[in-house]
């Protein structure tokens, strides 16, 4: 079996954009980690700044998890976020034409009674890591986008 973590493993830095109909719109900053546990496992730390039009950067959150590869090939994200809100997502990994991706979809939160649905979107191309996310809250209907990060090997 191809290990398919080998390509993420390691430390990755860069910004992205944040919006949703319910927030102003952000930048923000974000160190991502990843380190393989054992070959099905790969354990992830995320952390973030923020900063708001014309405002000073402040902490936004920190979050941990792993994901998992299963007996079907499928995938299992699972994190907790500095704010309490824990979620299980599934989904997918792929081998593109320019590296890897990895597609998730919500099935389970806590903590946070606001959020019905998210999805996350990882893309490996080189050095280069994008990040997308949707969300789907109380307060909007269907999935948004709500951020988009491009981070950078280091």
């Amino acid at each position: 079996m191809t290990n398919i973590w080998e390509p993420l493993v390691g430390k990755w830095r860069g910004e992205g954009k944040g919006h949703f109909p319910t927030i102003s719109d952000f930048v923000y900053f974000e160190s991502l980690q990843f380190e393989q546990r054992d070959p099905l496992t790969l354990h992830y730390m995320q952390k973030t700044d923020k900063q708001y039009a014309d405002q000073a950067v402040e902490t936004s959150h920190w979050e941990s998890g792993f994901i998992r590869l299963l007996e079907d090939n499928s995938l299992e994200l699972i994190n907790v976020q500095s704010g309490g809100r824990g979620e299980v997502l599934t989904g997918h990994y792929a081998q593109i034409e320019s590296g890897l991706q990895l597609t998730f979809r919500s099935q389970s939160q806590i903590n946070d009674a606001r959020m019905i649905d998210t999805t996350r979107i990882f893309t490996l191309s080189g050095n280069m890591l994008t990040y997308q996310m949707q969300m789907h809250t109380t307060a909007v209907n269907g999935l948004l986008p709500h951020l988009d990060a491009k981070l950078f090997r280091v």
